[in-house]
């Protein structure tokens, strides 16, 4: 046998991952959503039904980060066996992207104080594409 044969292939993430991320990213959201306290406080008026669509923002919002953190892992792995410079690239944009998801992170505006939270109802459609992308994404990268 050659040194090539005999050599362990590097074990990375399998496909296996994606609903592993997925779902950590959906409890790491619950936990997080309703670990805090209601943002509407500090308003006159209580708009409790936005406070649901708040929590379902932070949900989606915490696994739209954990398919970035996963997406970044590959790529960076990618990147350190090959060279290649277009994972160099691909891994500027993930972070890029993760660093917008980090400051848009519904939390982190909760505590800055009363916040408006756009569209209501509509503002969790932008993330059920985005999770579909990165999701789609992910697969394709772990193939």
């Amino acid at each position: 046998m050659s040194a090539e044969a005999q050599q362990a292939p590097a074990k990375g993430p399998t496909k296996l991952w994606l609903p592993v991320v997925l779902t950590s990213g959906v409890l790491v959201g619950a936990i997080l959503s309703y670990s805090i306290p209601a943002p509407f406080g500090y308003w006159e008026f209580g708009p409790n039904r936005l406070y649901g669509i708040l929590v379902l923002h932070t949900i989606l919002s915490t696994v739209s980060i954990a398919l970035l953190l996963a997406l970044a892992v590959v790529y960076v792995r990618v990147y350190a066996q090959t060279g290649a410079r277009f994972a160099l690239g691909i891994t500027v944009v993930l972070f890029a992207l993760l660093i917008e998801a980090l400051v848009e992170y519904p939390l982190f505006l909760v505590l800055s104080g009363p916040f408006n939270l756009g569209q209501g109802p509509f503002l969790t459609f932008a993330d059920f594409f985005t999770i579909a992308a990165y999701t789609v994404f992910l697969y394709l990268s772990l193939e």
